[in-house]
């Protein structure tokens, strides 16, 4: 009966590793499939014991006959499943000894409890990091122009920003004012100091040459919608493969945002991923 009752766990661990594994690597498998590689892997693993070799075959059998005995499977899902299963490993043994005087029915369940509730947290650290691993992808080098200055900024390219200057239809920017504060003329500085967001639309404090750079933008925040202050810059070099130059489009510098994504200084608009200037 002993027998038994390790072929079950065994399958159970293995049936939550499998799924865990397919859906990380984005792969199709029927659960028949994944039931039946889970079973042979069980019996080999549990007939075997502790032999090394009766272990690697358990393995093999669990990746190939859920995933198919190809070279590409044991590459791209054998290194999750090792991983997954030593991590379950590492979990129930560190917590067998608290566990010990439970019933055999009772472990079971609180341990395959505690393995698939261990591989969901894990599955969403994993699909968090690899979003922050594509996004990365978005983040680039550049060169911003604006009042004859020219500014090395670092930026991410958010796919959600589609602000638009509502006159021209143009691109709108953000721009962190703390990376541009110490390349703008003091001037200029204090007249956006002195503006106030409760009266946007009273922009006497600036001068007449950095009013005709200015446009109202229209936000839409999860409060409300505000207007802000939008202002065109001459161009902006956007370094990468497919290197581009964005004139005449806008800005809008943020005082309070700090933490931009990637540390980067600049939010640019959508069209930046796209070649057309």
């Amino acid at each position: 009966m002993y027998g038994e009752w390790l072929v079950l766990i065994n399958t159970l661990f293995n049936l939550a590793i499998l799924t865990f594994t397919a859906r990380v690597t984005g792969v199709f498998v029927k659960n028949t499939r994944l039931l039946m590689s889970s079973i042979c892997s069980s019996f080999v693993a549990v007939i075997g014991g502790q032999m090394l070799l009766m272990t690697i075959l358990s393995f093999i059998l669990l990746i190939g006959i859920a995933f198919r005995f190809k070279i590409r499977s044991f590459q791209k899902q054998g290194p999750i499943v090792l991983t997954a299963t030593i991590i379950i490993g590492g979990l129930l043994t560190a917590l067998q000894p608290y566990l010990k005087n439970l019933s055999a029915v009772h472990f079971i369940i609180i341990c395959l409890l505690l393995a698939v509730g261990n591989l969901v947290a894990f599955y969403k650290q994993w699909g968090f990091v690899k979003l922050e691993r594509l996004s990365g992808q978005f983040v680039f080098d550049t060169n911003l122009k604006i009042f004859d200055i020219t500014i090395p900024l670092s930026a991410f390219v958010d796919t959600g920003n589609q602000a638009i200057e509502p006159l021209s239809g143009k691109p709108v920017h953000f721009v962190s004012y703390a990376a541009l504060r110490s390349h703008l003329p003091a001037a200029f500085c204090k007249s956006l100091i002195e503006w106030q967001e409760t009266d946007p639309y009273n922009v006497s404090m600036f001068s007449e040459d950095y009013q005709r750079y200015i446009r109202f933008i229209h936000v839409n925040t999860v409060q409300q919608q505000s207007v802000v202050l939008g202002f065109r810059f001459d161009e902006w070099h956007i370094k990468g493969e497919h290197s581009q130059v964005k004139t005449n489009e806008y800005i809008v510098l943020t005082r309070k945002a700090k933490n931009f994504p990637h540390s980067t200084a600049a939010i640019l608009h959508f069209s930046a991923l796209s070649n057309n200037s």
